[in-house]
């Protein structure tokens, strides 16, 4: 292993690309630990105080950052070791679905009830908690959720797209909690990092990759594991095309035409989404909740994420003025749907290819 970079033994989610061909649909890869380079050397620290058998150095955890750098990895890998390898009584769940939960409990005369659920386990894990924005409600339940586990010793994992401090919309009080223990900055890895998750991401898919190939990949290509596999399978599908081995110059080549296209324009992206969903770019840019329209906003948007460098904040005015949080929400929603629709997921690959 390189030095310097550690092994977190932590296993993942499939990951998400839509350069994945239909035939992987079935067959995502997950790598069974999590690769961490000085750039997120806290990762370590914070899976460190989970785990501890007394009480916990930092608590909570937050681990926060851009979509992409590993946050799920490492709290869904967390709540699953926890579970079933420490068998301890583990809550894992996105914070939509905890505001959701405590309307019906609301609605239902079943507060109480949803309380003791959030308030017993040893371990709660509660992703994306930028969603519970404006939602003052949810965020005073959560204040007082937190405030009973911390008081009882229980372990805290959360995850946001940034720290609790840059949380728009939020309770003051709750900021502070979350701030009270580790917040953990993740970013995208680094060049020595990048060779060794491109090894691993090799190895699942079979591939013998040369050292040459390795370096000029992760030199050329400064991104996220997904954006990494999904270079992999590009080079793997080229190299089949081609019927010669992943070399060098084919990488660079490879790497050359993405510098080319790399950032379409939001217009492009938007205008060959409608047309793919035989909607009309206006509707993309409406406020319709028309189902079909919303499915066809939602690929749109998940391309504009993953294929410009524009912010979310950017993305999110173009398409009708939407918040950063919708536009999170969108990604994320649809992110969901491409595991199990192969007719969204055919969409996202035929505006990809058209994009590229």
């Amino acid at each position: 292993m390189v030095a310097s970079i550690l092994g977190i033994p932590l296993p993942g989610q499939p990951l998400p690309s839509p350069h994945l061909p239909a035939v992987d649909r079935a067959h995502r890869l997950a790598l069974d630990r999590f690769v961490a380079g000085p750039e997120n050397c806290l990762a370590e620290v914070a899976v460190r105080s989970v785990f501890s058998e007394h009480c916990p150095a930092f608590n909570p955890v937050v681990f926060y950052g851009a979509t992409g750098t590993g946050k799920s990895h490492l709290a869904r890998g967390l709540a699953d070791v926890w579970k079933n390898e420490y068998r301890r009584s583990v809550i894992y769940t996105f914070a939509s679905d905890f505001a959701r939960d405590l309307t019906d409990a609301m609605e239902t005369q079943a507060v109480e009830e949803f309380r003791a659920r959030f308030r017993g386990p040893l371990l709660l894990v509660i992703e994306d908690v930028g969603r519970l924005v404006d939602q003052r409600w949810a965020q005073e339940e959560l204040l007082h959720t937190l405030d009973a586990q911390l008081a009882a010793g229980n372990r805290v994992v959360i995850t946001a797209p940034c720290a609790p401090a840059q949380l728009s919309g939020f309770l003051p009080a709750l900021q502070s909690r979350l701030s009270g223990g580790l917040t953990v900055p993740l970013v995208a890895p680094e060049y020595p990092t990048r060779t060794e998750i491109l090894r691993e991401l090799a190895a699942l898919r079979g591939l013998a990759l040369s050292v040459e190939v390795v370096d000029v990949l992760a030199e050329g290509l400064p991104g996220t594991v997904p954006e990494l596999l999904g270079a992999l399978v590009q080079l793997e599908m080229t190299a089949q095309v081609e019927a010669r081995p992943i070399e060098a110059r084919m990488v660079r080549r490879y790497l050359k035409g993405r510098t080319r296209g790399q950032s379409p324009q939001l217009r492009e992206i938007a205008r060959l989404t409608a047309r793919h969903f035989s909607l009309k770019l206006s509707d993309l840019r409406s406020t319709s909740r028309r189902q079909a329209v919303v499915r066809a906003r939602g690929v749109a948007i998940y391309l504009a994420r993953h294929l410009t460098s524009d912010s979310l904040e950017t993305i999110g005015r173009y398409f009708g003025g939407r918040d950063h949080t919708t536009v999170l929400h969108a990604c994320r929603k649809t992110e969901e749907l491409l595991q199990g629709e192969p007719v969204l997921y055919e969409a996202v690959l035929h505006v990809q290819g058209q994009l590229q």
